[in-house]
């Protein structure tokens, strides 16, 4: 068994498939294996998970620096369309907003610094497991406003926490994000 890893429009994003060993007892999976070549390794801080029910959206969150880090996101029940907004001043790919389809057969995927994350539950309950580098910040916990951003379902009738309905609209939240071209030469070639 090893992981598929994929490179995303968004530098650094990689999607990762999932090859599960099947029979009739259920189902196995190996989430992390094999690093695409280049990548610096991962260091897990915290890991977490969410349960959310249909028509919950949750996000864009990210924390700033010094606490800002990869995320590695997979979901173990339920689907999500899956967000991930690039906030990194100077790349390419600045305010873009990427989406996926997440379910415990699909695939994961690995989101760098300086982007937010969030989700809309399709199927529920939607539980998403999240390992992140870098420590929970109250301080540096933040996020943009879900309501702000152009993506394929939009926010309408979704039900979103107050927290995430009062966060800064994107194009208002004055990123410490720097893109680094070096880092991510030759990404879209």
């Amino acid at each position: 068994m090893s992981n598929v890893w994929e490179r995303q429009v968004i530098p650094g994003l990689y999607s990762v498939g999932i090859d599960p060993f099947e029979d009739d007892r259920g189902s196995f999976h190996k989430i992390l294996a094999d690093l695409p070549l280049g990548t610096e390794p991962l260091k897990f801080d915290e890991i977490y998970w969410s349960s959310s029910q249909h028509g919950v959206a949750r996000g864009m969150h990210f924390q700033v620096p010094p606490h800002h880090g990869r995320k590695l996101v997979f979901a173990t029940s339920g689907s999500v369309l899956d967000l991930v907004v690039d906030l990194r001043v100077g790349s390419p790919t600045f305010q873009h907003v990427w989406e996926m389809h997440l379910s415990p057969k699909s695939q994961g995927v690995l989101i760098p610094a300086g982007c937010a994350h969030g989700f809309v539950v399709i199927d529920s309950p939607a539980v998403l497991v999240y390992a992140q580098e870098g420590v929970y910040d109250k301080d540096c916990d933040t996020g943009v406003n879900l309501a702000s951003l152009s993506f394929s379902r939009g926010v309408e009738g979704l039900q979103l926490s107050d927290r995430d309905q009062a966060l800064l609209n994107v194009a208002d939240f004055d990123s410490p994000f720097i893109f680094d071209p070096e880092m991510f030469a030759g990404w879209s070639e």
